[in-house]
């Protein structure tokens, strides 16, 4: 839409030239003014594409509103409208950049229009100029950005040295600031959306990111983790705070921040690990998700109370739950003094969980469970956690005891009825509910049956549908996601084009069956 104004201090002249255009949603009349100085107002308010103004006029002439205009929209296009004997004034608005102009005494409505779209004509050429220019700097941009994201991985992962990034991002040479994002709440997030949404959602973080922001770079360092590069002339602070509502004004998720200040491109490395450590103090610190490197170790020098598991080996076995539970209370006790790091933390509860349970549980389902230990964001979690496992394995042999041989028949009965209805809302708690055992036992049965999470083994179900219905019929793509079982037609679509390669669109050019 291309907003227009009217100046001419004659009425008879505005409505003339009012009544002679076509106003639609293309053009749109601002409104209709007799002198410069008020029509100089109205663009103050609102951007102006097109100037329609007389010569000659009372308090504000045509020529030093043209001026003025022009000084503000560079881009603006101007009509001039004339007397015969203002012909000196027209030459020298058209020197200025006007147009065309028109002649009051023989102003034709037809010719009017005419010029009128001739100007639109202009302003959309010079805008597909634009946007090609603009495409333009941003592949030339996201080449260069992309460039520096492999040096600075190289440097970080591969210990290699800076070399020649300075060339194309003068922003390197200050002080920076580096910021590690986790994602928060992995675990519900898998269960919801599957294990592919999480590199999804961090591809889409960075497309965001590099829209947005011009001094910094952004890549993922992890399945749950973004690093963040920037320049900032604010103080980091602010700069992490506006970062943080933007994305999860974006995504609608949360997730934890850690950052540190370096004062070289070279220091990018230790500025990594000390993001990434302080972003690890929320484990520490639930209610928090913004953590500063220096608020929490100011010598880098980090107390680890050394523990040996060995020397508890006595107390775990024979198995007892009332020995267990007072053992892992003083464990807990230990923990939450934070003298350890997060990573040693989860390392010590998957050794108690190995220990107890091994030649108990199959060696596949003593690893999951160990990998959801370590998944965990937070100590509550981790204790939380721990302890649902321990009554999920005292469940777990129990109803084996039980039923020695009534796995499998339970599992067929759920494969069976997830077949049924997958394209229908389909989660972990209506399927146990219909087999009638508990959700938690029923999920780590379905991972040591199929060999993959519930949610992932539905997604592939829906795809593989999705892949048919592409094929087969010409729905659109919205009707192909809901038939398919995908409520979000955006998300079956991000979805679709992570596990086939394709959009849902070229997929169907590609395999469509004649």
């Amino acid at each position: 839409m291309y907003n227009v104004i009217i100046v001419d201090d004659e009425p008879v002249i505005r409505f003339g030239l009012q009544a002679s255009v076509n106003w639609d949603e293309n053009l749109h009349l601002i409104g209709s003014f007799s002198n410069g100085e008020e029509a100089l107002k109205a663009m103050k308010i609102q951007k102006i594409d097109l100037l329609i103004t007389d010569i000659k006029m009372p308090v504000m002439d045509g020529l030093t509103l043209m001026k003025k205009a022009l000084e503000q929209f560079p881009a603006i296009k101007v009509i001039l409208v004339s007397s015969y004997n203002d012909f000196e004034y027209v030459r020298e608005g058209l020197k200025l950049g006007a147009i065309d102009y028109v002649l009051k005494p023989t102003l034709e409505p037809e010719e009017f229009a005419k010029l009128i779209q001739k100007c639109v004509k202009i302003i959309e050429d010079e805008q597909a100029i634009e946007s090609k220019i603009q495409l333009v700097d941003q592949t030339k941009l996201l080449k260069e950005r992309k460039n520096l994201e492999q040096a600075v991985k190289r440097v970080i992962l591969e210990d290699t040295k800076v070399q020649n990034v300075y060339k194309d991002f003068e922003w390197l040479k200050g002080p920076l600031l580096i910021i590690t994002m986790t994602l928060n709440h992995i675990e519900k997030i898998e269960e919801q959306f599957g294990f592919l949404y999480k590199s999804m959602l961090l591809d889409d973080i960075q497309e965001f990111f590099y829209h947005t922001k011009y001094k910094g770079i952004c890549f993922p360092i992890s399945e749950n983790e973004i690093l963040f590069l920037m320049h900032t002339e604010l103080t980091p602070s602010l700069t992490l705070d506006r970062l943080k509502d933007e994305i999860e004004r974006e995504t609608n998720l949360n997730f934890s921040y850690g950052y540190a200040l370096i004062n070289d491109i070279s220091l990018v490395k230790k500025g990594f690990e000390k993001s990434r450590l302080a972003c690890s103090r929320r484990f520490f610190c639930e209610e928090e998700t913004i953590f500063h490197y220096d608020s929490f170790y100011k010598d880098n020098n980090i107390e680890i109370k050394p523990f040996k598991l060995e020397e508890f080996y006595g107390l775990l076995l024979p198995y007892e739950k009332n020995k267990l539970m007072f053992f892992l209370e003083e464990r807990v006790t230990e923990w939450k003094k934070e003298y350890m790091e997060p990573n040693d933390i989860k390392r010590e509860a998957c050794e108690i969980m190995s220990h107890l349970f091994t030649k108990k549980i199959s060696l596949e389902l003593l690893l999951e469970n160990c990998e959801e230990l370590k998944r965990t964001g937070t100590l509550m979690q981790l204790i939380e956690v721990l302890f649902q496992q321990i009554e999920q394995y005292e469940y777990l042999m129990k109803q084996k005891q039980a039923l020695p041989h009534g796995d499998h028949q339970f599992m067929e009965k759920a494969i069976e009825f997830i077949h049924e209805n997958y394209t229908e809302e389909l989660t972990l708690q209506i399927v146990s509910n219909h087999i009638h055992i508990s959700r938690n036992y029923f999920s780590i049965l379905f991972k040591q049956f199929v060999g993959k999470n519930f949610i992932d083994y539905v997604i592939e179900l829906r795809i593989k549908k999705a892949k048919e219905l592409l094929q087969d019929t010409s729905l659109k793509v919205y009707q192909v996601a809901k038939q398919s079982g995908f409520k979000d037609v955006k998300y079956f679509s991000k979805m679709f084009k992570k596990s086939i390669g394709h959009t849902p669109g070229d997929y169907r050019t590609i395999h469509q069956r004649q």
